[in-house]
């Protein structure tokens, strides 16, 4: 090798030498300077017979370091990084057979990782039989993963007129994440009420319903009353009475969400936004199918003998088609129905039906 590039070399070998050396007993809080360590023409450490007298005496010490140094990776990674406890619905008792009442088993192991401060309840590949009287009560930042629709939480037939299989009621920061939730219409043990619901999310803040098929349901998919939270990739078909439900609600997001085949009692939507009370604004509705269903794919209405209040809604992007209408909308301020394709809807010509609006856009959208 040219002698030169030979001098560069190892002047860098023995100044990355050094410089670990000095970074290790930083670590260590010995007291050295760099100028103890490397001589103006001749750095100490180059002296073979000096570097065999630290390292036989560092080694251990060094050693001793790392093996310290690597727990408290663990530590520090446990106290910082660590996302909660996750604790296994069958590990509790669940069975997940379909015909055994395991209601009690999600809300033991819901109830267990809320109060170690959140986490995760896991569940396995099943059929869950869920008494919707009872409900599964979410809580704080406790997340529902269910993974895909190969598990299935199925409604235990009922006669009441109200009732949620999953119930998220004053909490803030829970999740769930796919599986399947199967009501009861098809087994409903009364014939009256509307209410039987598949999710009901109420007075609650930062709620992510992710990937979840909601079927069969005796009332709604889905019936919202909270603060930013977000629907993604969901699924709400064949419900009785709505795909979705928006009541009093402050910037939710509803994307790439599916709301097909409501029949079955009115009003029969993809999504309604009608709050009986209160206000519903920043709904920002996008990339979604709402097809298939007896009456509209959008449907917003303050009612006049209410004090609802709907504005800032935006229904962007969306695939409507096959309903009654594709939109119908009374009562409402400063929002969008915009850059949607709407094709063989019944009525209007697929264009939205609107009537005492204030300051809302209902054009461009595509009608082939």
């Amino acid at each position: 090798m040219n002698k030169k590039i030979y001098s560069r070399v190892l002047n860098v070998n023995r100044r990355t030498f050094a410089n670990r050396i000095l970074i290790i007993l930083f670590c260590l809080k010995i007291n050295v300077t760099k100028k103890q360590f490397i001589m103006k023409k001749r750095p100490l450490f180059f002296n073979r017979r000096i570097q065999l007298i630290v390292l036989t005496f560092r080694i251990p010490v060094i050693t001793a370091f790392l093996i310290l140094l690597s727990g408290c990776n663990k530590i520090f990674s446990s106290i910082f990084i660590d996302d909660g406890v996750t604790i296994n619905v069958q590990s509790v008792g669940a069975v997940g057979d379909g015909t055994t009442d395991d209601t009690w088993a999600f809300q033991k192991a819901i109830d267990s990782v809320a109060a170690l401060g959140g986490g995760t309840v896991y569940v396995p590949t099943g059929t869950y039989l869920i008494d919707a009287d009872v409900s599964i009560n979410l809580k704080d930042s406790v997340t529902l993963d269910m993974v895909d629709t190969t598990r299935v939480l199925m409604a235990k037939p009922t006669a009441t007129v109200r009732n949620y299989i999953i119930n998220m009621t004053d909490i803030s920061n829970a999740k769930v994440i796919g599986g399947k939730i199967v009501g009861d219409r098809y087994q409903h043990l009364g014939t009256t009420g509307e209410w039987g619901m598949g999710i009901g999310i109420h007075t609650s803040s930062n709620i992510k319903i992710m990937g979840t098929h909601i079927v069969n349901c005796w009332g709604d998919g889905i019936t919202i009353s909270s603060y930013n939270c977000v629907l993604k990739n969901v699924v709400c078909d064949n419900n009785r009475r709505q795909g979705l439900t928006i009541g009093s609600s402050d910037s939710l997001i509803v994307d790439s969400c599916s709301f097909t085949h409501t029949n079955g009692t009115a009003p029969q939507d993809g999504i309604d936004i009608e709050p009986d009370a209160g206000t519903a604004q920043r709904v920002h509705i996008t990339n979604c199918i709402i097809a298939y269903n007896t009456k509209v794919g959008v449907e917003m209405n303050a009612k006049p003998t209410t004090t609802a209040v709907i504005k800032n809604i935006y229904v962007q992007n969306n695939f409507i088609h096959h309903n009654s209408y594709s939109g119908y909308v009374q009562h409402i301020s400063n929002s969008e129905f915009t850059n949607n394709r709407m094709i063989n809807n019944t009525y209007a010509g697929n264009r939205v039906h609107a009537y005492d609006v204030t300051n809302c856009l209902f054009e461009p959208n595509t009608y082939q």
